[in-house]
């Protein structure tokens, strides 16, 4: 293969590469919401949704750069919000103007990228910097949980998805420049210590080359490209070849089904937590049984001593609680239907992942088709949500004036418990209902077939 032939290669290695832009925007569509929703649990540290909103531009087309200090959570809110703006902002930018057409990415312009990625990296740097401390103290609540979650998805967007893309092109880009400034220079200047001997002749052959090429004129790579003069072009192509080569096998993006499988194990990681709710639910159950009359009581005395189980009637519990969503509901729930609940839940739970292990063990996992995980993740998303709900408004009743005196006899411990895995629950509600969104829109139209 010579220089020629190089060329040609690398040209096709950059039309492969293209193939995925689409992909490479849509996921800047997710990286901008990300970013956009990261205040979500740092509601102390930003302006509220309206306040980010009005200063959004989704059709920008100009990367700017300011510098900015991060402030406590307690800080200047307005300063952040300028800042997390900007990002934002970049972020439409590139998808808007770099995006766009890729073919005319330069090096310039991937430096931009790079910087704008890096400004999103130091954002989240010392974004949690600042607020370590409450998330320190309490790392298991809904906004812990959702702040750690929200910072690897927005880092592993960039590592595993974004950047090498750019970090491939660059590279292609590199290499363009340097097979063709050898190619144009090589016969005139031989070598590097030639160079030497006259740098300000050769620097002005060199110029021109780049321009009769089409190249803007880099001077640290045509250092490079003047240190290689003396290998032979055989030693050149065939490093250049053998690197392409590796990080073809090296580059593979996630399939459909591992990251339906990842929002299916997230799910399966709440079992412990479903689990959990149910004694604590039990307990609020027996605390507004009505106590028995003398009459019941002293007929269940003499059935027991006959070896007969007379039954205490049970009396359900029912409330109303608000939601909101689109708009403001009001909702009934009983607690019978509530524990019956969290007890199929739980059992689906643990069918499922002996299901999905039995599978990995008996090497199966692969014929468990797409639309059959869809189907179970759909299934425990949606009695999860209820699950949630309910117990949610179940907090909000016994909140209640008229509930105190029963809601002081529940054990502080059992309260603080049904706060804690709630909290768990929903913030895997939230995170898995990102990333189907994510995978969804990015698979639109392509077939549920066996994975």
């Amino acid at each position: 293969m010579g220089l020629s032939e190089m060329l040609h290669y690398l040209e096709e290695g950059k039309e492969r590469l293209f193939a995925g832009a689409a992909e490479v925007k849509d996921l800047y569509r997710s990286l901008a919401d990300s970013i956009r929703t990261l205040p979500v649990p740092f509601r102390r540290s930003f302006s509220p949704d309206s306040g980010i909103a009005v200063a959004l531009d989704s059709e920008s087309k100009k990367i700017v750069f300011h510098k900015h200090n991060l402030q406590s959570s307690e800080g200047e809110v307005q300063n952040n919000t300028r800042w997390i703006c900007e990002l934002i902002n970049n972020v439409y930018a590139i998808r808007n103007s770099f995006m766009s057409n890729v073919h005319f990415v330069e090096l310039k312009e991937i430096a931009e990228i790079r910087r704008v990625h890096a400004d999103i990296r130091q954002f989240l740097e010392e974004l949690y910097l600042k607020s370590s401390v409450w998330i320190l103290q309490d790392p298991n609540s809904e906004a812990s949980v959702l702040a750690r979650q929200k910072r690897k998805d927005i880092e592993e967007l960039l590592k595993d998805r974004i950047d090498p893309f750019f970090e491939r092109l660059e590279q292609i880009k590199i290499d363009e420049y340097s097979i063709r400034l050898r190619m144009e220079t090589r016969d005139d200047i031989g070598s590097l210590q030639n160079y030497r001997k006259s740098p300000e002749k050769f620097d002005g052959l060199i110029k021109e080359s780049c321009n009769r090429v089409g190249m803007s004129y880099d001077p640290e790579l045509t250092k490079v490209v003047l240190q290689e003069l003396d290998q032979t072009d055989e030693s050149l192509e065939k490093r250049l070849h053998g690197k392409y080569e590796a990080e073809d096998k090296q580059t593979a993006s996630p399939s459909i089904r591992r990251k339906y499988m990842r929002v299916l194990h997230r799910y399966l990681a709440r079992t412990k937590d479903v689990a959990a709710l149910l004694p604590i639910l039990e307990n609020i159950y027996f605390l507004y049984q009505p106590k028995p009359s003398l009459l019941v009581r002293v007929r269940a005395f003499f059935a027991r001593m006959a070896g007969r189980e007379e039954k205490t009637p049970r009396k359900d519990i029912e409330y109303s609680y608000i939601i909101s969503r689109e708009s403001i509901e009001r909702k009934e729930a009983s607690l019978e239907s509530l524990i019956s609940e969290v007890n199929r839940l739980e059992k689906h739970l643990l069918r499922v992942r002996d299901s999905i292990h039995s599978a990995k063990v008996n090497k199966k996992i692969k014929t468990i088709s797409i639309a059959k995980i869809r189907d179970i993740i759909d299934s425990i998303r949606s009695t999860m949500r209820r699950v949630f709900e309910e117990s949610f408004g179940l907090i909000q009743w016994l909140g209640k004036r008229s509930n105190r005196d029963k809601l002081a006899r529940l054990p502080e411990n059992m309260q603080r418990d049904l706060n804690y895995h709630l909290d768990a629950i929903y913030a895997t509600i939230i995170i898995n209902a990102e990333r189907l969104k994510e995978v969804s829109r990015k698979n639109k139209g392509r077939p549920g077939s066996v994975i």
